[in-house]
């Protein structure tokens, strides 16, 4: 393995893995969205940055061709 695909392999880990940690951060605040009367307008503010970050990395994996083998699969969904 070269060493420009071994430094492409551990970007898209840390990308595949931050994709991750922004779904479950998501799905976690679906979850209490749903159960507030009443948003404040830091959280609205808050939940869109969440989700622009997540759209964001999103994008930049599908871009770069990302590749994971785990048992979920962030980029093709």
């Amino acid at each position: 393995m070269s060493k420009h695909n071994k430094i492409k392999e551990q970007g898209d880990q840390k990308l595949i893995t931050l994709v991750e940690k922004l779904q479950n951060e998501i799905a976690l605040q679906n979850g209490l969205d749903q159960n507030t009367l009443d948003m404040s307008d830091d959280n609205l503010v808050a939940s869109k940055i969440l989700r622009a970050k997540y759209t964001f990395l999103y994008d930049e994996a599908r871009y770069r061709h990302t590749r994971f083998s785990g048992i979920t699969n962030a980029i093709t969904q």
